[in-house]
């Protein structure tokens, strides 16, 4: 029967070429365009191990499986499995994806399928549920590079094109490309693409094969690719077995299972572990943030998570991926995290915050666990919306003092932006003598400064209106035209900018009024003097660099801030601070 089949629907295979192009030196980041031969080489072992499984004759192996995964290597090239969660690095999906084809083919072997049938049929079927299986397991992730990343393209000489990839039109065939993680995505948008690039993938002739002489296979083989395990039956349940293995091996920093552990190699340390399994929850959105009701809640430093929940479901997720040595204790997940450096402590050295948060009309007390925005997100650019509220841990309105004025930024990039930006020289607010308003000669607190801004209005150099986005434009203005606000300096809360002022959010509606800067802040948002986003935010990324690092500031920009501020001199821009290249 094989060999009937091999003569009616197989021809003559074309010669490999062989890869001899040159590469250039390329921007970080930005990988070649490679053949697939060449991305396969660095599995051999892993292939042949999967050949050996797959028990099929030479010409079989060269027809249905060969053809596949070479289609899959040049579909997916370097691309990683996920941003930060399993198999993260360059080439991490082709790794991943041939591990669980491997796994899968060895649960295979002790299998009689289809169930229950008799042993003629079990014979006659066998190549075909081999294939199924292997071929599902390839491309079992295949929809990530489609709906995750976007693959933005340059050309041979690592030139930005300003174009990115249509996976529909088929494979990259030549140039360079740069990965690109897709925000706010739809979740699990990936799993609904399988069954459409599989047509793409797998040739022809396994396509008709399966169809025609195996319909039942098929059909279980097309339910997993669609996601309809129940009638996917036992290959969904192989498949999925075997990429929960490959996931946990992963993570857990075990053995690779193409190849022979280094007798030095560690396994990944807990914390490490667990800090992985909890970005993975928040970049899948399976914890919801700022909302009643929501897992945690993010206010522009520092990650506020309910402790419990959180952690019962970040135990459960590790169980479901296989992992082991995870604590059935809260308190001991904690110690781990705690002694690791990933929590912030208590000022009593405690792991659980007692807060109260306000959003969204809810003002409810929690016990939480607060993590740095920084241990998460490496970039910034992914830290989440800030929260429409506030956190206030238990007894900080009465005890704490108003903090002095951080390093710019120093809310998202820590010391990278303050020593960024050190050495800068300082530059004054402006060339002016003219005094101070009132509202300024006044000394502050934390209780009073925001009751004084207001009592303010009326006076000389005061302003009529009630509005506290008012109130702060006359702070701002004032505070500029006597020299009273820093600009460009480390632990400036306003920088100007090409694009005009800077005003680093949320520190100078903090600095302006302590007890009641989220109102303030809205009410100049109301104002409609600043200007929004590309992406229709209200806040802007500029990055820091200097001579040492480099990080990110985010803040409010007031375009044409002089006819705003009715001002007559700014200084130059600050030259350390840029927008992002893609804005």
């Amino acid at each position: 029967m094989l060999a009937s089949l091999a003569r009616k629907l197989f021809k003559p295979a074309a010669p490999t070429p062989t890869w001899t192009a040159a590469i250039p030196p390329l921007p970080l980041g930005v990988w070649p365009v490679l053949p697939a031969d060449v991305l396969l080489e660095p599995h051999h072992k892993l292939l042949a191990r999967i050949r050996s499984l797959a028990g099929v004759p030479a010409d079989y192996w060269g027809r249905l499986y060969q053809p596949l995964l070479e289609s899959f290597a040049a579909f997916v090239q370097q691309t990683p499995a996920s941003e930060a969660h399993h198999h993260c690095g360059q080439g991490g999906m082709l790794t991943h994806s041939l591990q669980v084809m491997q796994l899968a083919l060895e649960a295979r072997k002790g299998k009689m399928l289809p169930p229950g049938a008799a042993a003629e049929e079990v014979n006659r079927q066998q190549h075909a549920w081999t294939f199924a299986i292997a071929s599902a397991a390839l491309l079992h992730d295949v929809g990530k590079p489609c709906s995750d990343q976007k693959l933005r393209l340059f050309n041979s000489h690592g030139q930005d094109t300003f174009a990115y990839w249509k996976p529909l039109d088929g494979a990259l065939q030549a140039g360079c490309y740069r990965v690109e993680f897709v925000r706010n995505r739809e979740y699990r948008t990936h799993e609904l693409l399988p069954p459409l690039l599989a047509r793409q993938l797998t040739p022809d002739t396994a396509l008709s094969w399966l169809q025609q002489d195996f319909p039942n296979v098929f059909k279980a083989w097309l339910a997993y690719l669609s996601g309809q395990d129940e009638t996917a039956g036992v290959l969904g349940q192989t498949v999925t077995e075997a990429d929960r293995q490959s996931v946990a091996d992963d993570l857990s920093g075990g053995q690779p299972i193409h190849t022979q552990q280094i007798p030095t190699a560690k396994a990944k340390p807990l914390s490490q572990r667990l800090l992985t399994g909890l970005r993975h929850l928040l970049d899948e959105q399976l914890l919801t943030l700022n909302r009643p009701g929501a897992a945690g809640f993010f206010d522009g430093d520092s990650l506020w998570l309910v402790s419990k929940r959180v952690l019962d479901e970040l135990r459960t997720h590790l169980e479901k991926e296989g992992q082991t040595g995870i604590p059935s204790r809260n308190d001991r997940l904690m110690d781990e995290l705690q002694q690791h450096g990933v929590l912030t402590p208590t000022p009593a050295g405690q792991a659980i915050w007692r807060a109260t948060v306000k959003t969204g009309g809810m003002e409810q007390a929690f016990t939480l666990l607060r993590l740095p925005a920084s241990a998460l997100w490496a970039d910034p650019a992914l830290f989440p919306v800030v929260l429409e509220g506030s956190v206030t841990p238990e007894g900080e309105e009465e005890t704490q003092p108003t903090p002095p004025p951080s390093p710019v930024g120093a809310s998202h990039a820590g010391d990278a932006v303050e020593e960024s930006l050190a050495g800068q020289a300082p530059t004054s607010g402006s060339p002016t003598s003219e005094p101070p308003a009132t509202i300024e000669q006044e000394p502050s607190s934390p209780d009073k400064g925001a009751k004084r801004r207001v009592e303010a209005a009326g006076r000389p150099g005061g302003v009529s209106s009630d509005d506290p986005g008012q109130h702060f434009l006359h702070w701002l203005s004032e505070g500029l035209r006597s020299g009273k606000h820093k600009l460009n300096e480390t632990g400036a809360f306003l920088h100007v900018v090409p694009e005009g002022l800077l005003l680093v959010s949320p520190r100078i509606f903090k600095e302006f009024a302590p007890d009641a800067w989220e109102h303030a802040q809205k009410r100049f948002t109301k104002l409609g003097l600043h200007r929004k986003a590309p992406n229709d935010s209200n806040i802007w990324l500029y990055q820091v660099r200097g001579q040492r690092k480099s990080g990110v500031v985010r803040g409010f920009l007031l375009d044409e801030p002089l006819g705003k501020l009715g001002l007559a001199y700014l200084p130059s821009p600050n030259k350390s601070l840029s927008l992002p290249e893609a804005t």
